[in-house]
């Protein structure tokens, strides 16, 4: 969520913090002016990496016991193909789902309170101040997010899968932002009058995917032991595009300029862009040990490392800015007598590389089948964050411990549990505990169609709303 808010704010923030400051001789300036204008969003997330393919999870997610289905453990406990007593594939997708974020958040408060501060040193009583108006929608990507195979070679099971495990997409359309601001400079023959009256239509379409491809091997050392290892490979990618373009007129001392007006012999357009992409690939491991102990009793242990995946790229910032405005914010001086509307163009090249974290972890888990009900008791142990880093700004939440359950009644399947977690970065507050728990819950039924043809749904996978149906046939 707070990606969500910093995106909203950006563009009014900056664009209203150009008025706000006062130059250093004179006090004068102010901004009369603000009308917010309207903001949307569309937010689209595929978060498997809590899941893992198919919907038959433990009650943290991607599921560490191997006895609710032995063809997942490719992405899950490689141990479970130990078990798997046919060859089998399997396929996951998610159909369209969408939800207003404001059911969920005030967004038009955080926006209008991250205006109030963007402001605070704009010192004018009869300031005219309009909100933004925020809809934002959110939901999951759409579409086939994973598909598995597994084989028995005589001893030897082997297998496969093909995962995007991590996609988020942001589409954001910023329009009608508009601004009047006023200030007196200082010349030779007395103070001149400057007023510009300015809007401001921004766009911006980010997007980061991270697919895994597994290839894993299992046999079992005794009717009763199986072991298992899988070999992951992760290519993550990121893309951004961006733009803002602003328009408006400057009164000069009585006379107007307007921006972006192709017959002044310089340089007036208002806008600023940025462009980019990132790539990048590493290898991580997966081991894992099940010991059915008793017909209905299970227990096993899994260990997982993810690395941290360096994509390499840049982005290019082309920026068409008046002189005038800065990080310090309006200076009346910088503006030129004989072409007040004079912008400078500047392109800068950015190619730091942008780390994306995810987190390494180890789990135990037993199971119990009486009757028809399957009970799994389950305790993990992660090593590492959610997040990422880019130059000296990293963002994220650092896992600790979690525990969990899930429940298999007949065809329907109930799954909880908790998770420690610490937040980091720019998230992490400074006046207080940054200690949080991350709830997770998921309800989901299961049905056998005939002729090694199964059907699995879940329909509800907290933190993050989910649809998910898996097809799979076994032969």
């Amino acid at each position: 969520m707070r990606w969500l808010t910093v995106i909203i704010a950006t563009g009014i923030v900056l664009f209203a913090a150009c008025y706000t400051t006062a130059s250093a001789d004179t006090d004068s300036e102010m901004l009369s002016f603000l009308d917010g204008g309207s903001l949307s969003t569309d937010v689209r997330i595929s978060l498997g990496f809590l899941y893992g393919a198919g919907c038959r999870p433990d009650g943290l997610g991607n599921p560490v016991s191997t006895v609710r289905g032995e063809l997942v453990s490719v992405c899950g406990n490689p141990a479970g193909l130990a078990f798997l007593e046919s060859s089998g594939v399997l396929i996951d997708v998610l159909p369209p789902l969408g939800a207003s974020v404001s059911d969920l958040a005030d967004l038009n408060t955080r926006a209008a309170s991250m205006l109030d501060d963007a402001l605070e040193s704009a010192d004018n009583p009869e300031l005219e101040l309009t909100y933004p108006e925020v809809d934002a929608t959110a939901g999951q990507q759409a579409g086939i997010v994973s598909g598995v195979f597994a084989a028995r070679i005589g001893r030897v099971v082997i297998g496969g899968a093909i995962e995007e495990p991590l996609s988020v997409g942001f589409e954001i359309v910023d329009t009608g932002i508009e601004a009047f601001g006023e200030t007196v400079k200082d010349e030779e023959g007395g103070d001149v009058d400057i007023a510009v009256r300015a809007t401001l239509d921004a766009a911006a379409d980010l997007s980061v995917s991270v697919r895994r491809s597994t290839l894993a091997a299992a046999t079992q050392l005794s009717p009763k032991i199986g072991v298992g290892f899988a070999l992951n490979s992760y290519h993550a990618s990121a893309g951004l595009t961006s733009i803002a373009v602003g328009d408006g007129i400057m009164d000069y001392g009585g006379t107007e300029y307007a921006f972006n007006n192709p017959d002044d012999p310089w340089n007036n357009r208002l806008d600023q862009s940025a462009s980019g992409s990132f790539e990048g690939a590493a290898l991580g491991w997966s081991a894992g040990a099940s010991w059915r102990i008793t017909r209905s009793l299970t227990f096993d242990v899994n260990y997982t490392t993810v690395p941290d995946v360096v994509m390499e790229g840049s982005v290019t910032i082309i920026e068409n800015m008046l002189a005038a405005i800065s990080d310090d914010g309006f200076d009346a001086n910088e503006i030129s007598a004989s072409q007040p509307t004079l912008t400078e163009y500047s392109e800068t090249i950015e190619d730091d590389p942008l780390h994306l974290h995810l987190p390494s972890h180890m789990g135990a888990a037993v199971s119990l089948r009486t009757g028809i009900v399957l009970t799994t008791l389950e305790y993990r142990h992660y090593d590492g964050m959610i997040g990422f880093a880019y130059q000296d700004y990293s963002e994220g939440v650092l896992l600790g411990d979690g525990i969990g359950m899930e429940l298999e009644i007949g065809r329907l399947r109930l799954g909880g549990g908790v998770i420690t977690a610490e937040l980091q970065g720019k998230s992490a507050n400074d006046n207080g505990s940054n200690a949080i728990l991350i709830p997770l819950a998921n309800v989901g039924m299961g049905f056998e169609l005939g002729g090694g043809m199964r059907a699995d749904t879940m329909f509800l996978a907290l933190p993050l709303q989910v649809l998910r149906v898996s097809l799979s046939y076994q032969f």
